[in-house]
């Protein structure tokens, strides 16, 4: 075990404590699947050592991701049934060796592919929100957003600031996505007023009325999650009696169905108690109807911000390949 203070490093059988300075270990490899070390070198990338907020699911999304870089994928699986067909044909079947290597492939290689495919495509989200959770109670994560950091204080926002001066409002459907903006000083390059589909921060959501009674022509703007829910926020929010100052100029930026359909292996999470498992990639369409939902912080803080700040400003949320493969080089890589 290597020591994310100050790394040392010592055997699990020479205790759970650092014998160097005293950190006290919370995962064992070989049963977590991650070390200590790995987890806090995952929190400094996704963070840019500190300088960014985070949310929970990105940063178990970022666990999955190091997980997945790991597995054989159907070229890994496929390399293995073919070096085990040649080793079994030559030693096995003397005589007929490359006939008997040939049948052995035939039957080998599909079943490697799919098995590749399988594993590659598996995401252990809760088992990886379960590894944060239990890290956070240990040492506590500075950069993790949780939706409650505007209760306990007032957001640094004063919508009657001249050198602020919002141009827009933006609501997002979890608080912990506010906290991440605003941490991220996202309202100020976007200048954004930022609140929940609930209401948060409570000061914040106040002001956005009486904002907008005086500025009735600054754009409301919303983004979720795309699943079945996410698509009928727009609707639910324009009904509801908190929203009715903001439905006039209530507009739907995304995750829209549209966006999911390029290609990219997008990470999926069940939205149902009884499926404990997501899947990186799928069907749009079926995995929508299973219950299936892709979160909109599906990549990295930096990544989603300039998402974010293209979307406020185009008018649609796009979901870009370059996003993710950026979000994916970022927290992919194992230091334990």
């Amino acid at each position: 075990m290597r020591c994310p203070e100050c790394k040392h490093n010592q055997r699990h059988k020479d205790g759970t404590r650092c014998n160097k300075c005293r950190y006290q270990f919370v995962f064992r490899k070989k049963e977590d699947r991650i070390s200590d070390f790995a987890l806090r070198q995952t929190v400094q990338r996704l963070s840019d050592n500190g300088q960014q907020a985070f949310t929970t699911t990105q940063l178990a999304l970022a666990i999955c991701r190091l997980w997945r870089k790991k597995t054989l994928g159907p070229v890994g699986c496929g390399v293995v049934a073919i070096v085990v067909s040649a080793i079994v044909g030559l030693f096995v079947f003397r005589e007929w060796s490359w006939w008997g290597g040939a049948l052995i492939l035939a039957v080998l290689l599909p079943l490697a592919i799919w098995l590749g495919r399988r594993e590659k495509g598996k995401l252990p989200f809760e088992k990886a929100r379960k590894i944060v959770d239990q890290y956070h109670q240990a040492h506590p994560i500075q950069a993790l957003a949780d939706g409650t950091a505007f209760r306990r204080q007032a957001a640094p926002l004063n919508l009657q600031d001249p050198h602020y001066a919002p141009e827009r409002i933006l609501v997002v459907e979890r608080d912990e996505l506010v906290d991440m903006l605003i941490r991220n000083r996202f309202h100020l390059t976007a200048k954004a007023v930022v609140v929940s589909r609930t209401g948060y921060p409570e000061p914040v959501f106040a002001a956005c009325r009486e904002f907008l009674r005086n500025h009735p022509d600054t754009p409301v703007q919303l983004v979720h999650d795309a699943s079945t829910q996410g698509f009928a926020l727009a609707s639910q929010l324009a009904d509801e009696s908190k929203w009715r100052f903001a439905r006039a100029r209530l507009s739907d930026l995304g995750i829209s169905k549209a966006a999911l359909q390029r290609g990219a292996t997008l990470p999926w999470l069940s939205t149902r108690r009884f499926q404990r498992n997501g899947a990186f990639g799928g069907n749009p369409a079926k995995m929508l109807r299973a219950g299936y939902r892709v979160p909109l912080d599906y990549v990295g803080p930096k990544p989603l911000i300039g998402l974010l700040s293209a979307a406020v400003v185009g008018g649609a949320l796009l979901l870009a390949p370059e996003a993710l493969s950026a979000a994916g080089a970022e927290v992919e890589s194992d230091y334990g």
